[in-house]
């Protein structure tokens, strides 16, 4: 999800709509969920209160690699290293874990968050591999950024909720009062809209 006018927000009060855009897109960023979702819909009504947020899952997911969320670089002259600043934390696990198996976790320096430093002698051909690294990712940690994406989004106070994840969709529905049925069959409405590749009337 490259393009985030796939994301559409629907309000009653047109800022709103824009204001929960934002932190959608915000959040999808930060998460490194744009690849994983092809589209996204979210309805609002603060006065009802409910909160909708449907999106498709993409089949088939590109190989990560770690030019794709970090900048490689080589070190300052005269250091055998390459540096990996991180833009994007989602895959900092699987980095490492590669990172340990081929240069040996005494070569390997975290001490900054955001800044990995690769200690190699064999740093100007090692930094083309790296740049090129692919960096497996399992069902259920995309799962789990998938949720933790849905608690930062959801409007604060909205405990009361109904979702399912699906291996083709997901769905969420929030309140801070009792899930409706009528909420359930909009949430429904959306999802059924986006699977046969029209725009939901909801």
């Amino acid at each position: 999800m490259e393009e985030y006018e796939k994301i559409i927000v629907e309000s009653d009060e047109e800022t709103g709509a824009d204001v929960y855009n934002r932190v959608i897109i915000d959040v999808l960023s930060d998460l490194a969920l744009g690849r994983v979702l092809e589209k996204v819909r979210a309805y609002i009504d603060v006065k009802e209160p409910v909160f909708i947020f449907v999106a498709l899952r993409r089949f088939g997911l590109p190989s990560i690699r770690l030019s794709d969320f970090a900048e490689v670089d080589m070190g300052d002259y005269g250091k055998n290293e390459v540096t990996i600043n991180l833009l994007k934390e989602s895959y900092i696990p699987q980095l490492l874990n590669k990172l340990w198996e081929r240069y040996g976790k005494g070569n390997i320096d975290h001490s900054e968050r955001s800044m990995i430093i690769v200690h190699t002698p064999d740093y100007f051909t090692e930094v083309d591999f790296l740049r090129e690294m692919v960096i497996d990712e399992k069902i259920a940690q995309i799962n789990d950024r998938i949720m933790d994406a849905m608690l930062r989004i959801i409007p604060e106070g909205f405990r009361v909720r109904y979702h399912q994840l699906t291996e083709e969709y997901i769905l969420f529905v929030a309140s801070e009062d009792p899930i409706k049925q009528e909420w359930k069959d909009k949430a429904f409405s959306i999802r059924n809209g986006l699977v046969k590749g029209g725009k939901d009337n909801a």
